[in-house]
């Protein structure tokens, strides 16, 4: 390389750096927080909340030329988190409610028996794809499901007693784990009720 590009690379490069400097000087610092700011070293999180108290055109409390406390960001108000999903109600019908969980089970353990025995193997899919199954959509178009205490969400899920839908498990052509949430709504916890 030619001396003379040589020094047109290091002018260039000092031109840069001191238009750089020029331009951080000029940039007004932000309302509410300190002028001595401590640099970026810390933990990823206290990086963050520096940084987000940077980013901040005002906090609320802090009037122009307020200084902000570094934790500042965890004493303002924290957004709610999101409500939890509810779980969808199920009408209660005579059948329902009068039958216990344990009887209502062994009624949809039935129900898969009697699609098996027609077709030769158990309905298979999620649970909204087996209720289509029972209820017609299957080739000779037989409504398996009866009034005996099994019911249809607005999902179209196959529910137990208590509202919550079974989970089907495929253990094999002809073998099929049936598992209702129980009384606590909350799949595998010691109320489950199962059956095969």
């Amino acid at each position: 390389m030619s001396r003379k590009a040589g020094l047109f690379i290091l002018a260039a490069i000092t031109a840069g750096a001191l238009l750089y400097f020029q331009v951080q000087r000029r940039q007004p610092a932000s309302v509410g927080v300190a002028q001595n700011t401590p640099t970026d070293s810390g933990t990823p999180t206290q990086t963050a909340k520096r940084n987000a108290l940077r980013s901040q055109a005002a906090l609320p409390g802090a009037g122009a030329g307020e200084t902000v406390a570094p934790d500042a960001l965890s004493a303002a108000p924290q957004a709610a988190p999101p409500p939890a999903p509810s779980i969808e109600e199920v009408a209660s019908t005579p059948e329902s409610s009068s039958l216990p969980g344990e009887t209502v089970l062994a009624n949809m353990r039935t129900t898969i028996l009697q699609f098996a025995s027609t077709y030769g193997e158990n309905p298979v899919g999620t649970n909204p794809e087996i209720t289509s199954a029972l209820q017609g959509e299957n080739p000779k178009h037989i409504n398996f499901l009866k009034p005996d205490g099994n019911r249809v969400n607005a999902r179209g899920e196959l529910v137990d007693t208590w509202g919550s839908p079974y989970f089907f498990h495929q253990i094999s052509g002809h073998e099929m784990e049936i598992r209702s949430a129980g009384p606590d709504r909350v799949m595998y916890t010691a109320d489950d009720l199962v059956t095969r």
